[in-house]
């Protein structure tokens, strides 16, 4: 009968010994996780600020281009020759270029000068 009741004692310490180990590794687990969590936000974070410095740049380019003497005179030729022919401009089609992805640097004083 004493041998009885030591076995559910016995069973007892085993199951709560079970638990504390599967606690433990839920912990670990968990602060695992939170590693990861900020290793994460950080690297997100620092891509983010990156991306936000690259497009900076990139509209400061864009701006300074669209800003430039070039750029005002080719405004300015196209906004001339649709007052003097509104009905005669033709529409662009990409296969008219093939090439128009590529950047051509011509100066337009050479086109306007022919």
């Amino acid at each position: 009968m004493a041998n009885n009741q030591t076995q559910p004692a016995a069973a007892a310490v085993a199951i709560s010994k079970e638990g504390l180990e599967e606690q433990q590794r839920l912990e670990d687990a968990m602060e695992h996780l939170k590693e990861l969590h900020l290793q994460a936000t950080e690297a997100y974070f620092a891509a983010f600020t990156q991306s936000v410095t690259n497009t900076r740049k990139e509209v400061a380019a864009f701006k300074e281009n669209y800003t430039c003497e070039e750029s005002k005179r080719v405004f300015q030729r196209a906004a001339e020759s649709g007052r003097a022919n509104p009905k005669g401009i033709k529409p662009w089609r990409y296969s008219d270029d093939p090439e128009w992805t590529t950047v051509k640097r011509r100066k337009l004083n050479e086109g306007a000068a022919k």
